[in-house]
């Protein structure tokens, strides 16, 4: 776990800086155009170049050191963000300029993602592996925290050319607190005489999906509730402003990364339960029963309280997911299969992204106008317009949750997941009662 250790405090420290940035440019598109439409485009190039690449990154975290491949993921990004803080010192800085950076970081986080992900399952050991994906959630959340208040401290302070200049340096943090860890070489590495074409590698990648149906299904839940909530992260905040003011908003934000920070901690010290197949669907069904109870009401404390619940509970299924893959899929193909999962798994978001809009404002809203067949049925119980067609979607979205969890349940292969690593724990315990 040291060896982890040192390298998880370097990305954590490099998440930070990454998380400042992306807060500092999307404050600069709004104030610059005013334009969401703007702003949702540089979603848009944060998830569609990594995902478009996904397959080839693979191929090279299983054929080249996943070291040199985390250490030029993290140069390529640095050295995009410095080419950004040149042209405001130089030049006039262009959306077009920015859109590129943002694109060229996309790439760099999905080489990255792989390649962490598969070093996690070398450096850790199994019984270790909840607690290590813990702490990798805990990380993830603990930037939503951290970096919109500091940002705000800090953009009025040293501006935008200095957060360009904090998180280049960030990305060196990363670099050194891996730069002296050894990673053992998987046998793709080692193997020069096995020569194919990365085509031919793709391939194996997804066949070795295909071959394994668990893992498919498992990773089709995944893509659904990631398609869901590419809503949620549309819909949350004009939700919000229909009921209070941007302050009220920014207590509402900052409880959903308090709530991934304190889950992400309490899976760090616990570990996770024994069945992580069924841990991922259980916590799946808290989390869904807590957000479809938002639905239904108006105050915004209230809100705030179930919105917490629900997103408590995330980090919980998520290391358990994260365990099943690095426990289930052999070293030498991690790669590979991680980056096909991340690019399946985040597909549909960039769908939902694009369907909110027309959905909220040719479906929803008209349904639950004064005098429409849903403001009639519900308009009393949710409200009307806008918000009464977010509340009614939420509540949809919960019970869609809830429902492909238990369905899911059904699937003989989502069991089999669970069967499998009790065995394989069994084997481990006797062959440590031979020792």
């Amino acid at each position: 776990m040291k060896s982890f250790i040192a390298i998880w405090a370097g990305q954590f420290g490099s998440l930070i800086g990454s998380s400042l940035t992306s807060f500092a440019l999307g404050v600069y598109v709004l104030q610059k155009t005013g334009s969401v439409s703007q702003f949702s485009f540089i979603l848009l190039c944060m998830t569609v170049p990594g995902l478009v690449l996904a397959p080839l990154a693979g191929v090279l975290v299983d054929k080249w050191s996943r070291k040199r491949m985390m250490i030029a993921s993290d140069l390529l990004a640095g050295f995009s963000t410095l080419g950004i803080a040149a042209i405001l010192f130089f030049s006039h800085l262009e959306l077009w300029q920015i859109y590129l950076s943002v694109a060229l970081s996309s790439i760099a986080g999905i080489i990255q993602f792989p390649a962490y992900q598969a070093i996690v399952s070398q450096l850790v050991e199994k019984k270790h592996l909840g607690r290590a994906n813990g702490l990798i959630q805990l990380s993830d959340a603990s930037g939503s925290i951290i970096a919109p208040p500091l940002a705000g401290i800090l953009l009025p302070l040293i501006h935008l050319k200095g957060i360009f200049i904090i998180d280049f340096f960030s990305f060196f943090l990363a670099i050194f607190s891996i730069l002296f860890i050894p990673i053992p070489h998987t046998r793709m590495q080692t193997e020069t005489s096995k020569k194919q074409s990365i085509l031919q590698e793709m391939k194996e990648g997804l066949d070795y999906l295909l071959q394994h149906k668990g893992l498919l299904w498992l990773l089709t839940y995944f893509a659904f509730t990631n398609f869901l909530f590419g809503f949620v992260n549309v819909y949350t905040q004009p939700l919000i402003l229909s009921l209070g003011t941007t302050r009220d908003l920014g207590f509402v934000l900052s409880c959903l990364g308090t709530a991934m920070v304190a889950g992400g901690a309490v899976m760090s010290a616990w570990g996770g339960p024994k069945r992580k197949a069924l841990g991922v669907l259980f916590f799946g069904v808290i989390s869904a029963f807590f957000f479809t109870l938002i639905g239904v009401n108006k105050s915004i404390f209230s809100i705030s309280v179930f919105l917490f619940l629900s997103f408590f509970f995330l980090p919980f299924g998520n290391s358990c997911s994260q365990v099943i893959w690095q426990s289930k899929v052999e070293t030498n193909i991690q790669g590979r299969v991680f980056a096909l999962r991340r690019m399946i798994a985040m597909s549909l978001m960039p769908v939902s992204y694009l369907l909110s809009g027309p959905l909220e404002e040719k479906i929803l809203a008209p349904l639950m106008e004064k005098g429409q067949m849903g403001q009639q049925l519900l308009g009393g119980w949710l409200g009307s317009g806008e918000a009464g067609g977010i509340r009614l979607f939420y509540i949809a979205i919960g019970i869609s949750w809830i429902l492909l969890s238990l369905l899911l349940w059904l699937k003989p292969e989502i069991k089999g997941l669970d069967e499998g690593y009790q065995k394989e724990k069994k084997l481990q315990a006797a062959a440590a009662l031979e020792k």
